[in-house]
């Protein structure tokens, strides 16, 4: 039995240790706010960075200008600002210029400014009298302070694993970056689609989970079910010929529209497919190291239980993803007194057809990893022996 003395001490050295590692987390937490706010007052003042015109909003004024009808027994309102804005650069640097602004009270076409914002602008005259039209909004501050905020609160949630979250999402977007480019000199969409659907599966899950076979296990299965839902779908596209799918949703309507939509079903699809992948691969390799003896009917047994649990919640998940876009465009339609059978069929055809791609890629991936899962990590675990009958 341990002396109370030597357990006395190990529970010492380990509370020293709890404290160090808690105190280089709130350092490097600290050091990481720092870098936030610094990079939000540095885009606040990055004026010497835009060849445009920038000026702040310094006084404002408006005036009820006229009303209108509008729909449903309500009107709208139509107003006139008085801007006074300080140039921040250019040759006109620390000069007032008088903006006059018209806004109507949806906001549909047009903006509401006030006090402190900060405006592009095109500067007109000279010397003291200096007018200028606003033809934008400076919004990189709230564009930095957002993805500041989101990077900040992963490392704080996931720690190590929060950042390589986040240098995933990073490579994953440099990507996708060079994919559209790659296109706009040319090279085909579907081609280019399937090879980001491969970098992307194999950098996020490689980075976030590592070299190991689990890892390997998840991607083939990723790739594997990805490349299933898409045959699926285009099996189905071209028997039907794309009837019962308005292709005319999708926005400012290019051919060949079959290619388009199929790479959009290979891309939107993707990220579920590979969270279910990665979770199967890690429930498998999980219940293998608990039980180095569990059979390959138990595996399988296990792993159908815990996709029917993941199954529904990703399913929905793809269906608000999807449906949340068209929010605007359906609270448009049913002020226009579309009725809702019509906002279904006429403006959620083409989100509707995605979900359901993407749940089934859900369905057929769960049997697929559990498939790979099983027989790539099942053979890397070594099995105990089982005692024989009469075995002392």
């Amino acid at each position: 039995m341990m002396p109370i003395s030597t357990r006395k001490m190990i529970d010492m050295n380990l509370k020293d240790l709890l404290k160090k590692v808690g105190r280089k987390k709130a350092v490097t937490i600290f050091i990481l706010f720092l870098i936030c706010i610094g990079g939000v007052i540095f885009t606040e003042n990055d004026y010497f960075l835009y060849d445009r015109t920038i000026a702040e909003v310094v006084s404002a004024s408006e005036e009820l200008t006229r009303s209108s009808p509008a729909l449903i027994n309500s009107k709208e309102y139509q107003y006139t600002q008085r801007l006074t804005v300080e140039i921040k650069n250019g040759v006109h640097k620390g000069k007032f210029a008088a903006v006059t602004n018209k806004y109507s009270s949806s906001l549909v076409t047009d903006e509401k400014y006030s006090k402190g914002d900060k405006l592009f602008v095109d500067v007109n005259g000279s010397g003291d009298t200096l007018k200028a039209t606003c033809t934008g909004v400076k919004r990189d501050v709230y564009a930095v302070g957002v993805t500041m905020l989101f990077a900040l609160t992963i490392v704080i949630v996931g720690g190590k694993k929060g950042a390589l979250s986040l240098l995933s999402v990073t490579l994953n977007t440099l990507i996708f970056a060079a994919a559209i480019e790659f296109y706009h000199r040319g090279l085909d969409l579907f081609g280019l689609c399937l090879a980001a659907a491969f970098l992307f599966t194999a950098a996020s899950l490689t980075i976030v989970s590592g070299v190991n076979k689990k890892t390997a296990a998840a991607v083939i299965s990723a790739l594997c079910g990805t490349a299933v839902t898409i045959a699926i779908a285009y099996t189905v596209l071209k028997l039907t010929k794309g009837r019962g799918v308005r292709f005319d949703q999708m926005q400012y309507l290019i051919k060949p529209y079959e290619e388009i939509f199929i790479s959009e079903l290979l891309v939107g699809g993707l990220g579920a497919i590979m969270d279910i992948s990665i979770t199967m691969s890690s429930s498998m390799s999980e219940l293998i190291d608990r039980d180095s003896s569990i059979t390959f009917s138990a595996l399988r047994y296990s792993g159908r239980e815990i996709g029917k649990d993941i199954m529904g919640t990703m399913t929905n998940v793809l269906l608000f993803t999807y449906v949340c876009g068209c929010i605007p465009l359906i609270i448009l339609a049913l002020r226009n007194n579309v009725t809702l059978t019509d906002v279904l069929n006429n403006y959620l055809d083409l989100e509707i057809v995605r979900a359901f791609v993407g749940g089934i890629g859900i369905v057929v991936t769960i049997p697929i990893a559990i498939f790979i899962s099983t027989h790539m990590l099942k053979g890397t675990k070594k099995i105990s022996p089982q005692p024989k009958e009469g075995d002392a």
